[in-house]
């Protein structure tokens, strides 16, 4: 189900809102189906939140480092590269659409606490005040439109490509909470849709190798030729 915003072919809408749905209801308050907005425009996507899109998913750029581990994102390099990235597709829901961890919601819950504890007024009272004024946020939330500057970045994508022959998929993201809806799937098929469009089929997907099953359901296989991905690392051993 969705709702194109642009006018025009919908493999080539620079922003469509569409509709995704949990596979598992695991928290009881949080709706089944929520709406996101697909954006392929360069001028929606905040650094600032981009780079903490990186963070929460652990999401490394840095492939050569000998833990694996995700780092701070340089803000001057991720700029370069998203302007000289071909394709960007982003993700966007509501904030109350999107789930915290178990430890977001412990600190959560603590802070709360405490904070109600130190009031002068009943906690009791408190809490169902705090639970109301937080279902009317929601629920103003929910009649306000969904768009870049309203919502929440929760996925992100960006391809290269020669402009001609070959392109490559680097930095597919989808926040954790909301994996396992859908959401990649839309990234990579609006980015090879894109990259299709102008005659480019030669496409590649950087991955790691836990997420090679999601991209062979996106229509990826290994490369008929053989080839594989390798990484230049002489520089470091010198």
């Amino acid at each position: 189900m969705g709702f194109v915003v642009c006018v025009g072919n919908a493999s080539l809408a620079s922003m469509e809102l569409r509709w995704v749905r949990r596979r598992s209801k695991c928290d009881v308050d949080a709706p089944r189906s929520i709406p996101v907005f697909i954006s392929t425009l360069k001028r929606d996507i905040n650094l600032e939140e981009l780079r903490h899109l990186y963070s929460r998913c652990d999401h490394s750029c840095n492939r050569l480092s000998k833990d694996g581990g995700s780092s701070i994102v340089d803000m001057k390099k991720l700029r370069t590269a998203i302007s000289r990235s071909d394709v960007v597709v982003s993700v966007f829901c509501k904030s109350h659409h999107v789930e915290k961890s178990t430890s977001d919601k412990d600190d959560d819950d603590d802070a709360e606490e405490e904070r109600l504890s130190s009031s002068s007024l009943f906690p009791l009272d408190l809490r169902r005040q705090s639970k109301e004024e937080s279902s009317l946020g929601h629920m103003f939330q929910d009649v306000l439109p969904l768009s870049p500057s309203s919502g929440q970045l929760v996925g992100f994508g960006r391809a290269y490509s020669d402009y001609g022959l070959t392109a490559s998929i680097h930095d597919l993201m989808v926040l954790p909470s909301l994996q396992r809806m859908g959401i990649g799937k839309l990234i990579v098929n609006r980015i090879t849709r894109l990259l299709t469009s102008r005659d480019i089929y030669d496409i590649a997907a950087l991955c790691f190798e836990h997420e090679r099953p999601f991209f062979k359901a996106c229509g990826f296989a290994d490369d008929r030729m053989g080839s594989t991905t390798m990484m230049f690392t002489k520089s470091l051993e010198a």
